[in-house]
């Protein structure tokens, strides 16, 4: 009778999926939280790609996305290359948008 409960899979939650990503970051960083008057005010800061690196997304060994170019502020602004789904797209990023 409820065989078909043991079928049923939820749709994961934005965290569970956050979970299983794997991302690989290499290249200049900057933190929000980093006080220069005062490096030891907070040792743990949040670090966010900014300058030029390259970000990976793996996802069961498989890469899902990779951009390469310039980041500002934790996202994708300059010029990069980004490979998506199989698709390049190479030239102008803003705010994590291609615009050409």
């Amino acid at each position: 009778m409820f065989k078909w409960w043991k079928n049923f899979r939820r749709p994961m939650r934005d965290e569970e999926y956050e979970k299983i990503i794997l991302h690989e970051y290499s290249g200049q960083v900057i933190s929000s939280e980093y006080n220069v008057d005062d490096p030891d005010a907070y040792p743990f800061h949040a670090l966010f790609p900014h300058g030029r690196g390259t970000i990976k997304y793996t996802y069961k060994g498989e890469v899902v996305e990779q951009y390469d170019g310039w980041f500002e502020g934790g996202q994708y602004s300059g010029q990069g290359e980004m490979i998506k789904n199989g698709q390049t797209f190479v030239g102008e990023f803003k705010n994590n948008k291609f615009i050409g």
